[in-house]
């Protein structure tokens, strides 16, 4: 899904090069040309998510915030906006998302981008019926001061790729060594609290375990917040060497007891979770939070079911979404190039677009769509998320594991990857601590449906079961 959370992207000088050069050369647009509400619909994995977007002129500079109703996200404020009789930019308080339009008869026309993906996104003006008058929902679970433990800001050093992480460390108050975790964020461009849609379900994390006596390390990733570096250009190898680095920081710290230092994953998060507990020699127990399990073409093709279905799109069209994108995957896993995985797509639309009975004067068209929609998403992130089978890195795994899953998670099938992983363990079931929490999400929130249209509805951020649950898995160690 797109990720509305908020966060500080550091420099984004050169995204707005060009946009600014134009401001030298155009003149400035009048205050009343884009002044006001506009709204859009943005396509996302064949789903459309209604935007709304308000700008406003204050002290000859503009600003605006951004709603998207059906996550009940509202007022979710913009970093910088600029805009001249040709042209509109804007960059979300969210990382590494920004837009850039062409401004023509009282619309906007243009394309919306977020860690490597672009997708179009057109706006026209918002009626008053259009704008929905809503606060965004409470969240009771967001820390708030006085902190029973210390918060210090700290950075630290991927060497390999000179890159500088910044991040928190929430540390218990006293002299004692203290166990020590770091928190790993899911997929998408995250900063340290994992923020989505007004949660910041890592800052609870962190709250809940340094409250129960163990340190957290939780940063921005690497081209976010106030990190160095690229996210758009990493894949899951390189935002693992980012957790090492993390993990050589903790071993140095003199509050930490190095006999046990952990991890805590939460879905790509829990993939690097198992990554590192194969390799990392110093880790002494790992937590994988709705971690996939089994092969990702199988886990992205059960999630295409699965959100497909519950936001009730008619069976034959599940059908054929799954059937389709179980191609598309199985293709660019078996190629060697870009090139190669896009030419081996043309016969698997043509195939579906005979299914789906389009009529051949719209072929053209609807092939131009499917390739822009499923190339802007193949990024090298997705190509190379997409080879990997987690199975390989569990089964070399020797150290103690709480897995968690939710009920009602639609990413992460809690049987499907479960009961994998009760196998998987077999021949060591000493080591895994598994647990299946009724009624909760893919953020492990309790929910009704699981479908991500309810993430910014439910006022709960993360369950306090799960978090008891690994306090005591942890402090066992």
């Amino acid at each position: 899904m797109i990720n509305l959370g908020y966060s500080n992207k550091q420099d984004m000088k050169t995204l707005f090069y060009s946009f600014l050069m134009l401001l030298y050369f155009v003149p400035q647009v009048d205050a009343q040309d884009i002044k006001g509400s506009w709204k859009g619909d943005l396509k996302v994995m064949g789903q459309s998510l209604p935007l709304i977007v308000h700008f406003e002129e204050q002290n000859g500079e503009w600003t605006g915030k951004m709603d998207s109703p059906s996550q009940n996200a509202i007022g979710i404020p913009m970093k910088k906006v600029l805009a001249n009789e040709l042209m509109v930019s804007f960059e979300m308080s969210m990382g590494n998302a920004f837009y850039e339009g062409v401004l023509t008869n009282d619309e906007i026309k243009g394309n919306f981008s977020q860690g490597g993906m672009k997708l179009p996104l057109d706006f026209t003006r918002a009626n008053p019926e259009d704008i929905q008058k809503k606060e965004m929902p409470k969240r009771p679970q967001t820390p708030k001061a006085p902190f029973n433990y210390e918060i210090q800001e700290v950075s630290f050093e991927n060497k390999s790729d000179n890159i500088t992480l910044m991040g928190t460390l929430t540390k218990p108050k006293g002299e004692g060594k203290f166990p020590a975790v770091v928190l790993i964020t899911g997929s998408g461009p995250h900063t340290r609290d994992h923020e989505i849609l007004g949660h910041k379900p890592f800052w609870v994390i962190a709250d809940y375990l340094s409250e129960n006596g163990i340190v957290v390390l939780r940063y921005d990733e690497r081209g976010i917040g106030e990190s160095s570096g690229d996210f758009s250009s990493a894949t899951t190898f390189d935002l693992k060497n980012d957790v090492a680095s993390a993990i050589d920081f903790l071993k140095k710290h003199p509050l930490v007891d190095l006999g046990k230092i952990g991890v805590i994953g939460h879905s790509e998060g829990g993939l690097i979770s198992w990554m590192l507990g194969s390799e990392e020699n110093d880790l002494s127990f790992l937590v994988s939070l709705a971690g996939p399990v089994i092969p990702i073409k199988e886990l992205m093709t059960k999630q295409t079911e699965e959100l497909a279905r519950v936001s009730g799109l008619p069976e034959s069209v599940v059908k054929s979404e799954v059937n389709k994108n179980k191609q598309v995957y199985q293709a660019v896993i078996d190629s060697q190039s870009d090139e190669e995985w896009k030419a081996a797509l043309e016969p698997i639309f043509e195939a579906n677009l005979k299914e789906m009975y389009v009529p051949e004067n719209m072929w053209a068209s609807q092939m131009t769509s499917l390739r822009k929609a499923y190339e802007s998403q193949l990024t090298p992130w997705m190509v190379n998320f997409l080879k990997m089978n987690p199975e390989n890195y569990i089964n070399n795994i020797d150290i103690p594991v709480f897995a968690a899953f939710g009920t009602k998670d639609l990413q992460v099938a809690a049987s499907q990857n479960g009961n994998r992983l009760i196998e998987l363990f077999e021949d060591k079931p000493d080591l895994l601590t598994l647990k299946v929490y009724e009624n909760l999400n893919h953020l492990f929130q309790t929910a009704q449906t699981g479908g991500v249209d309810e993430y910014g509805k439910i006022e709960e951020t993360f369950n306090e079961k799960v978090l008891s649950d690994m306090v005591k898995f942890i402090k066992e160690q």
